[in-house]
């Protein structure tokens, strides 16, 4: 994306974990235990096959681990997003982030619309431990409100639904290209990728990479 087409953005989208604040490896590991455990509640498999069953559908079938929780326990993926979450709290590894308040001060002009793949009850605790509420926010779109995660098409279907406008007027802002920004790519709008300093394999469709989430206050302010 060239810079001077950022003018014609109007509607900033936003994935939630690992793009809000940086992907925390503790936290990465809690919420994979946390689908373990309920895979195993469900099926009542050790530990070790529910990792292997786990880990022969992920990113093979989908890479949404809420999904393949799902799958392998015969839920609603609703039902396996709170389940899941019921074992972690990501405000255990979270504090305030005044960069993060900062920029969406810099960013009022713009609506924002927050896409995650969790719960909006957990998400609005831990936008408040970071110090953005969740009224930040125009809408909140969520597995509650669309049945599906990402990277189904439906929670950006949604979106453009939502703000009534063109899809090139919205940038999506992701940390996982194949979950957060193909999907949107698709629909036509444009592609952010955060990418913490981290290499993916796949940066086709992404239309401009950032380093961190915080370099968006000097490009879109």
């Amino acid at each position: 994306m060239q810079i001077d087409n950022l003018s014609n953005i109007k509607v900033l989208v936003w994935d939630f974990d690992s793009t809000l604040y940086p992907p925390q490896p503790k936290l990465f590991t809690a919420v994979r235990e946390a689908e373990y455990q309920v895979i195993r509640d469900h099926t009542g498999w050790p530990r070790e096959r529910a990792m292997a069953e786990f880990k022969k559908l992920h990113k093979v079938v989908t890479p949404s681990g809420t999904q393949i929780t799902a799958n392998l326990t015969k839920i609603p993926v609703v039902q396996a997003a709170r389940e899941t979450e019921n074992y972690f709290d990501r405000r255990k590894f979270l504090g305030k982030d005044l960069l993060l308040i900062s920029l969406f001060q810099k960013l009022i002009r713009y609506q924002h619309v927050l896409v995650p793949n969790g719960i909006k009850e957990k998400i609005t605790e831990t936008l408040e431990v970071l110090g953005v509420p969740i009224t930040t926010f125009q809408s909140v779109i969520t597995p509650e409100t669309t049945q599906v995660t990402k990277p189904n098409s439906k929670p950006f279907e949604l979106v453009l639904e939502f703000t009534k406008l063109p899809a090139a007027q919205h940038l999506m802002i992701g940390d996982r290209v194949e979950v957060d920004l193909l999907p949107a790519k698709k629909l036509g709008m444009q592609t952010c990728w955060v990418s913490w300093n981290q290499v993916s394999p796949e940066t086709d469709g992404v239309d401009l990479i950032i380093s961190q989430v915080y370099e968006l206050s000097d490009l879109l302010s």
